[in-house]
């Protein structure tokens, strides 16, 4: 049976895994699914359509799937395994999509995630991120505090935001990104490293950045873009980088790309 405070309000219908623990004044909505060894601290709320998967913690004060418009009406989230959610983060629920978060990430202290947002796997979100409506995050993303990403906007995986980065249109992966609006200021080199990118690779990259990146905006050099995309012996890596410039400037020319 699942450890529950005589305190915390489980809705009839919800579904709690039998080790999962609940603490006093929380309250989980009659649509939830909890996985396994799940821990939902005191005083969080977890509402709506929301499923987490396995060793998921939720701290005091968050909420997870709130209701993304005054209307009410439940959305979903699906939430994989072992993710880190601390106090004070809203997790808005999706209503024409689910918002999604992947596995193994840490969401720190007041971050907000918009309804319908995806964010992937491995991922540090540091105090007050903000994640807009129907934004995506790739994996191993590290964001620093007060950084927003605006709706429908995507970061590419392995990138960092500096503190306060203002992510407007889509934002390349491997790369350090900065200001509001952002400039693309280098590769995410240590990130790389501890990501067990090799040298080789990440030489590549560097190589990469400063021939499509002067360092004062955020579009990459079509000339670049397509010389290196010539390329039948590009670095696989780059190569994806290469291809996630020439998506961010279709875009910004004609409209959003999703990836």
């Amino acid at each position: 049976m699942p450890n529950l405070s005589a305190h915390a309000i489980v809705e009839k219908g919800a579904k709690l895994a039998d080790d999962v623990r609940v603490g006093p004044f929380s309250y989980i909505g009659p649509k939830v699914r909890i996985g396994a060894g799940c821990v939902i601290a005191n005083n969080a709320t977890v509402i709506g359509r929301t499923t987490l998967g396995e060793k998921n913690l939720v701290f005091p004060m968050a909420v997870v799937g709130a209701a993304p418009d005054a209307s009410g009406k439940p959305g979903e989230c699906i939430i994989g395994k072992a993710n880190t959610i601390r106090e004070h983060v809203t997790v808005y629920a999706g209503l024409k999509t689910p918002t999604r978060i992947g596995s193994d990430n840490l969401i720190m202290i007041a971050c907000q995630l918009g309804a319908g947002s995806a964010i992937s796997d491995h991922g540090i979100f540091a105090n007050c991120t903000q994640i807009g409506p129907e934004a995506k995050v790739g994996d191993y993303v590290r964001t620093s505090g007060f950084t927003v990403i605006e709706a429908g906007a995507t970061v590419g995986a392995y990138t960092f935001t500096a503190g306060y980065a203002g992510v407007d249109h889509d934002a390349p992966p491997f790369a350090i990104v900065q200001g509001f609006p952002f400039r693309v200021r280098g590769v995410n080199t240590e990130n790389l490293r501890r990501c067990g990118f090799g040298e080789d690779d990440i030489h590549a990259l560097k190589a990469a950045f400063h021939e499509m990146f002067d360092g004062s905006g955020s579009s990459a050099d079509p000339a670049a873009v397509r010389r290196l995309l010539a390329d039948r012996n590009l670095n696989r890596h780059v190569r994806r980088l290469v291809e996630a410039a020439k998506a961010c400037s279709t875009a910004d020319s004609g409209g959003r790309a999703d990836g």
